[in-house]
């Protein structure tokens, strides 16, 4: 007590008796540690330790390495040449996939769905409820679907059970500096056979990095500069045609052979209780904002067909929320036109015509499409994968940051616009 009476007026009751009782009586605590011990020589010493930067921490497991995107060179008889953008760093998918199944959350996956009901007190009815992937009929016919998959014929004898990974993704370019241009791109992902609860805890760990997509380097412009004859004129489509082969050669390096034979044959994992199980890795959902969605379902930012989904022209957008709009909507869902996209890349890469040439948009204009294979329907099949549906809500950026900002803004000028606005909107503030 005189100890904690005396000398600096800092040190409280509380910090004396955790001095005693976590060190003093600690059963590790010796005395004889203390002999000649000074705080500031150890200070100092922990100051000159190395410590681990946190990129290196935060990248434990990423692997690096570069993606190959293809470059017109604008003119009939030069070939297309082959440009490396480096600095993507990733974590194969299957890796991330077997690390879910099998690590500490393992235990909460569900590796069957079912459906969910209510019974309504004192009553006998049953209402469906939905709110968990695992519960959802897009789950359901997915799981039915693989137990029907043929195996391949060194395995078909394989009587494991058969269970669905469903995989969902979020990517978004972030600036990480409130000066200068530093930006993430990265990529995550989780598994629809966790409960939304557990995935939304900010230390579950449900949560999985994938990759950071790079940008276009500086010195893609020398190389452009020196290798398109027509740099000069066309620099604005040139960049924004080898931004959307970026996105798409990512997705084409991070969807490898391995991967592809999984998601038709599945894939061999000993999970977290110690049984073996086939799991189909299977995409459900993609989060993404606007510009990532168009780059996603290589379409124009804002065209004619502005909907990542859909069909619909942009002259019909105001009957939003119709019974007519909603018909044609889900009559004219999106598809991905193979055909067309393959002849626009002939014209520019075999015979040197402009990316946004009168040949290209006579094919590609009236649908909003863009000459960029789209690697999701290159990889996984066009007959047997629906990008449109992959493409959901991205409920930040489309309702909190779009539709309901604009909506309270539009509400806080109402306000002004009243006698003793300002009062009002100072007690809406104080609400």
């Amino acid at each position: 007590m005189q100890w904690l009476n005396t000398g600096s007026s800092v040190k409280s009751e509380g910090e004396a008796t955790r001095l005693v009782e976590e060190v003093l009586n600690a059963p590790d605590f010796d005395i004889k540690d203390l002999s000649h011990f000074s705080a500031h020589r150890e200070n100092s010493r922990a100051d000159k330790a190395k410590i681990p930067e946190p990129a290196s921490n935060y990248l434990s497991g990423f692997k690096t390495t570069s993606v190959d995107i293809r470059v017109p060179s604008g003119q009939r008889n030069v070939p297309l040449e082959i440009f490396s953008v480096p600095g993507l760093h990733y974590r194969p998918l299957l890796s991330v996939i077997r690390e879910a199944f099998s690590g500490p959350l393992s235990d909460k996956i569900h590796f069957s769905p079912f459906k969910l009901f209510h019974q309504l007190p004192f009553s006998t009815e049953e209402i469906r409820v939905h709110g968990e992937l695992y519960t959802s009929d897009s789950f359901i016919q997915a799981h039915d679907q693989i137990q029907r998959v043929p195996l391949p014929s060194e395995e078909s004898d394989c009587k494991l059970e058969r269970v669905v990974a469903a995989v969902m993704l979020w990517s978004d370019a972030t600036h990480v500096a409130n000066f200068g241009t530093a930006k993430m791109w990265p990529i995550y992902m989780m598994l629809g056979n966790i409960s939304k609860y557990i995935q939304a805890l900010p230390d579950s760990g449900a949560c999985h990095h994938l990759a950071y997509i790079p940008s276009l380097p500086d010195s893609f412009h020398d190389f452009a500069m020196n290798f398109h004859v027509k740099w000069k004129t066309q620099k604005a489509s040139i960049l924004t045609h080898c931004r959307r082969e970026l996105m798409h050669s990512v997705w084409k390096f991070l969807l490898t052979d391995d991967f592809i034979h999984a998601y038709r044959y599945g894939i061999v994992i000993e999970c977290g209780d110690g049984v073996k199980r086939r799991i189909y890795p299977r995409f459900f959902t993609y989060s993404a904002d606007y510009p990532e969605k168009v780059l996603l379902a290589t379409i124009r930012d804002k065209g004619l067909c502005p909907c990542p989904q859909c069909l619909v022209q942009k002259d019909a957008l105001d009957r939003m929320g119709l019974v007519r709009d909603i018909q044609i909507r889900t009559r004219n869902i999106r598809t991905y036109f193979v055909n067309k996209v393959n002849r626009a890349r002939h014209f520019i890469y075999s015979m040197g015509h402009p990316i946004n040439g009168v040949h290209v948009e006579n094919l590609l204009k009236e649908s909003s499409s863009v000459p960029t294979e789209n690697t999701f329907m290159e990889r996984l099949g066009i007959a047997n994968f629906e990008l449109s549906k992959l493409l959901v809500v991205d409920f930040l950026h489309e309702f909190e940051l779009g539709v309901w900002k604009t909506l309270f803004k539009h509400l806080i000028r109402l306000l002004y616009s009243l006698s003793n606005g300002t009062e009002k909107v100072t007690e809406l503030d104080s609400r």
